[in-house]
């Protein structure tokens, strides 16, 4: 039974250090993920405790606990459901100390677009005649970008400040704040 113990506890820490290595050289080079957390009626969140990370949590603490069970030759049985509460324990804080509050700032720093119009927004790639740009804003500090379209489909200059009109299926349709002359 100690093969197996090992062989959890070492699945749980190599998915650990890869998805950690993996996470960061993603993230350095800007290929991250996003995912989105939907409030349910009742005003809490509908956020699944099942996650990858509490699961490879509970795997290697399940097989850290067995590899010294057995080493320290306690009883199968008791090592199993020691193994067990505590990967469960350790699964569940780390589930509600740590991802909960992390789920409830991102969604906190989100806006909705409807929050976004009449917003100032700069233009950083001309908009086209009834073609497209990209305009540049900030919400809350963060800067985002996106693709933007004249409202009447005319081109505006890079470097404009615009006013975002309308979004519309995630295209931002703006009009300039001045005219150009």
């Amino acid at each position: 039974m100690e093969k197996a113990y090992t062989i959890l506890f070492w699945v749980g820490v190599i998915y650990t250090l890869v998805t950690f290595v993996v996470g960061d050289l993603l993230g350095a080079i800007h290929l991250d993920s996003h995912f989105d957390i939907h409030a349910d009626s009742h005003g809490g969140f509908s956020l699944f405790p099942l996650k990858p990370i509490t699961i490879v949590s509970f795997i290697t603490v399940f097989g850290g606990i067995g590899i010294l069970g057995t080493r320290y030759k306690l009883n199968a049985v008791i090592i199993f459901i020691a193994a067990a509460v505590l990967g469960i324990v350790v699964s569940f804080l780390l589930y509600r100390f740590v991802l909960i509050p992390l789920y409830k700032a991102q969604n906190t720093s989100a806006v909705s677009q409807s929050k976004l119009i009449g917003m100032k927004a700069k233009v950083i790639s001309p908009i086209l005649e009834n073609g497209f740009g990209t305009i540049s804003y900030t919400v809350n500090g963060s800067k985002y970008n996106a693709p933007a379209q004249h409202v009447s489909k005319r081109s505006i200059a890079q470097g404009q400040d615009v006013m975002i009109y309308l979004i519309k299926g995630n295209v931002f349709y703006v009009e300039p704040l001045e005219e150009e002359n």
